[in-house]
């Protein structure tokens, strides 16, 4: 039986994409504006690098595609980090290094090589959209928990109030873990319950 649209926008996200992603997340989720950056910098990458590769795979040597999948989104994100650099420098700085280190991200790799290597354009787009936009949702998340209760700011901005009751452990490395932990736990309860429910789905149209 086909499986829902809902099915397929899930595609491994509980258990692959947020342990892939998890060191981006980590460096990223401390600010809502470091999150966005990091979110729109992995969803322009997996987007660009997906048609290229989805549009080339069929005469890019066996021997040769990881290579060449590694440099042809190794050149998109210098081209995002120097657009960014160039209109953002804020969230750029907030970032660092890592913002560099999206270009050998097993996040986007695993996308090449699963769905771009093996299909046309548009379901390559379809993909990468969704895995761009479920991965800067989980970052926003993150760093909504990590910026507000940790640091008493929202987009940088203090919030008075929160002043004297912020949890500074969850702005450190302590809290990021515990924070990507507890909305990695949400996410696998949602998509298994879903999971069951189109397996009872499936066996009832077997019936």
């Amino acid at each position: 039986m086909k499986k829902t649209k809902v099915s397929y926008l899930l595609r491994g996200t509980p258990s692959a994409l947020l342990m892939l992603g998890a060191g981006f997340v980590m460096a990223s989720s401390a600010d809502i504006r470091a999150a966005l950056g990091m979110g729109a910098a992995v969803l322009l990458a997996l987007l660009f690098s997906s048609v290229v590769i989805s549009a080339l795979h069929k005469i890019i040597p066996a021997y040769a595609k990881m290579p060449a999948y590694l440099l042809i989104i190794t050149g998109f994100v210098s081209l995002i980090a120097m657009v960014m650099e160039a209109h953002f420098p804020v969230v750029v700085d907030m970032l660092g290094v890592h913002l560099a280190t999206l270009s050998v991200s097993a996040v986007i790799y695993r996308d090449a090589e699963e769905v771009a290597d093996h299909n046309g354009e548009g379901t390559s787009i379809k993909t990468a959209i969704v895995t761009g936009l479920f991965f800067t949702v989980m970052m926003v998340l993150c760093a909504l928990v990590r910026e507000v209760l940790g640091n008493a700011t929202i987009w940088g901005q203090p919030i008075e109030f929160l002043q004297d009751y912020k949890i500074s452990a969850l702005a450190g490395a302590f809290g990021g873990y515990l924070v990507l932990a507890i909305v990695m736990a949400v996410v696998n309860k949602i998509t298994g319950l879903h999971h069951h429910l189109d397996e009872n789905n499936d066996q009832e149209g077997d019936c």
